[in-house]
């Protein structure tokens, strides 16, 4: 009976063992796919803010040659990458991020800054009723998170399809970022420039709707 009870125990412990070894390397692999994921999700990101600096680019050498309904286009097309490509860095920012990372919200903090200059003088040259938005956050800052929801609320609702909203992380270190925290005095979150209005804190969003 006790040699019976013996070879129980030795079982049991070498199952727990093999189980134990398979956990570790079941955790491993899982780990490796997860960082392999970010790694195609940071190189597709990569070649979208190549794409749409490119497109940025075209538009700016056409100048005065073309047509505000032919620029309406290439602007919006350019403003939509501009959306998807700072959605797709949002869903990454909570996440073990490595250098690449970081170096792709400093191209994406220019790329949105331009954007936000592209369509503003649009608004001025084809004399349009867009209402176009700057808008800066921080982490963690829960105002800010509140302050997005108003944001993405008026884009969807009162103000759809007219509202132009470019989000910058106040903490890029970038010189461009810097000028324009320094040109409009940014110094804390949430902070947004709207229509010629710079707005510090927190803006309830009718006072927002009304503002701009």
């Amino acid at each position: 009976m006790k040699r019976y009870t013996k070879k129980a125990y030795v079982f049991a412990a070498i199952l727990s063992l093999v189980l134990y070894s398979i956990g570790i390397i079941t955790g491993i692999y899982i780990q490796k796919q997860s960082q392999n994921s970010v790694e195609v999700r940071l190189e597709q990101i990569q070649r979208s803010i190549e794409n749409t600096q490119l497109e940025y680019l075209y538009i700016s050498s056409l100048g005065d040659k073309i047509s505000c309904d032919s620029l309406k286009i290439l602007v919006d097309e350019t403003t939509k990458n501009v959306w998807k490509i700072g959605d797709e860095l949002v869903k990454l920012e909570n996440e073990n991020m490595n250098q690449k990372f970081v170096e792709l919200k400093k191209e994406y903090s220019l790329l949105s800054i331009r954007a936000w200059i592209l369509n503003n003088y649009f608004k001025g040259k084809c004399n349009s009723d867009d209402k176009i938005i700057l808008y800066f956050y921080s982490i963690p800052c829960d105002q800010c998170i509140l302050q997005g929801k108003i944001l993405d609320d008026l884009r969807e609702n009162e103000l759809k399809d007219r509202l132009k909203i470019f989000v910058l992380d106040i903490n890029v270190d970038e010189p461009m970022v810097d000028l324009v925290k320094k040109t409009y005095n940014i110094s804390s979150t949430p902070s947004i420039i709207a229509e010629n209005k710079t707005f510090y804190g927190f803006v309830e969003k009718n006072k927002l709707l009304s503002s701009i």
